[in-house]
């Protein structure tokens, strides 16, 4: 992702996730908002090596420290920074079904997993960032893992791209709420420039467009690397595990497993972002200086 924005925004990749001349990211695997007692209390146990965004935001802090002597120097920096917000909250989501918890259950976490994305990009512009991307989640019901943990055999809760239906009004659900505490951030803060990216939509996109793209229509719901089942997705045979096996082309397949798209699908994502028509709003005016991607 990191790479693909950089060319996208014509500035320096990040090559070293910490290289501080040019950018930083500070994405951990299985980041989730919310802390420990949000899961407990819903009975959801996070797997053992999961981070929450406090460790994302530390690592920013750490950083900003090294390479600035006071908050006003790190708050100049940030004036000339690119932040984008990667995805953040899905997390919960995906912890939740993997145990078994409905889509009505799960949708009454969406005000409080926004509520902690929300305060998060407040305590960015706090310390002076100005210009951010903050995207919404892809349909969750056309992702191989979803698909599985919810499959359904009435095919009346499938629509024409066999996406679940279900799932898809919840990821709307959330993409809703996230839009609209967006709105409240722009009120609050009006000289900065907070840019929703409709993950969404330019995913929808790729499902529109796949033989132009060079996607296998039969590979369109199906994990590149993955074990067994018609989404190619088994919850207790993950990517990486013995025996899970990766496709021969990965740049064929839009899903690199269950809950992830292949560098191919990413890259035209992050390009309708970048390319406008629709995909992100307000139409951004970041300058091309330098980044840090969450």
């Amino acid at each position: 992702m990191a790479d693909h924005l950089a060319s996208v925004f014509h500035i320096p990749s990040p090559n070293n996730p910490y290289t501080k001349a040019t950018g930083a990211t500070f994405a951990t695997t299985g980041a989730t908002v919310m802390s420990t007692p949000f899961f407990v209390e819903r009975g959801i146990q996070p797997p053992p090596s999961y981070n929450s965004l406090d460790t994302q935001i530390k690592s920013f802090t750490q950083l900003l420290n090294t390479i600035c002597g006071s908050p006003n120097e790190c708050a100049k920096k940030l004036r000339r920074t690119l932040l984008f917000v990667d995805q953040i909250g899905t997390n919960e989501y995906k912890y939740a079904f993997l145990q078994g918890k409905s889509i009505n259950e799960v949708s009454s976490y969406v005000p409080q997993v926004v509520e902690g994305i929300k305060n998060t990009i407040r305590s960015f512009i706090k310390a002076g960032a100005t210009h951010l991307i903050v995207p919404g989640s892809p349909p969750m019901g056309c992702f191989p893992g979803y698909l599985t943990l919810l499959r359904s055999k009435d095919p009346m809760h499938y629509d024409v791209n066999k996406c679940h239906i279900g799932l898809n009004t919840f990821t709307r659900l959330h993409n809703d709420h996230l839009r609209q505490a967006l709105v409240e951030l722009r009120m609050e803060f009006p000289g900065v420039e907070i840019v929703y990216g409709d993950y969404y939509n330019a995913f929808m996109a790729i499902l529109r467009n796949h033989d132009i793209l060079g996607f296998k229509k039969g590979s369109l719901m199906k994990a590149c690397c993955g074990f067994g089942g018609p989404y190619n997705f088994h919850p207790e045979k993950m990517c990486g595990d013995g025996g899970v096996r990766v496709c021969s082309d990965p740049t064929k397949y839009v899903h690199w497993d269950g809950f992830h798209l292949t560098e191919e699908a990413t890259k035209n994502v992050v390009e309708a972002f970048g390319a406008g028509k629709g995909f992100v709003y307000p139409e951004f005016k970041f300058p091309e200086v330098m980044h840090c991607i969450m």
